[in-house]
């Protein structure tokens, strides 16, 4: 079994670390990472392709994108106002995307 090189192993801790110092809980991002993952391929089975359906799985996609960065405005401390903007950002596009794949296609 080939071992995890001491670079990326330092990378990971450092990427776990960001979060932790501006009090922010680096748990709750892995977990809304997995729930959105979870969600995208729940909307993929066939027995799931129902149009109610994905225009729930839209809106819940959506509801956590924005939980992220309430996340950070309540709990972050220095970093909540620039990281807001650019996820604000990045949420505007990731639901026109979103809209246009799920609602349309």
């Amino acid at each position: 079994m080939k071992r995890i090189p001491s670079a990326m192993i330092a990378l990971l801790r450092r990427l776990y670390g960001v979060p932790q110092a501006h009090g922010l809980n680096p748990k709750v991002f892995i977990g809304l990472s997995a729930l959105g993952v979870t969600v995208q391929i729940l909307y993929y089975l066939p027995w799931l392709r129902v149009f109610d359906l994905r225009l729930a799985f839209l809106t819940l996609l959506r509801t956590l994108a924005l939980v992220g960065p309430a996340y950070i405005a309540i709990r972050g401390r220095k970093i909540a106002g620039l990281v807001n903007i650019s996820l604000v950002g990045s949420w505007a596009i990731g639901t026109a995307w979103h809209v246009c794949y799920f609602v349309y296609l």
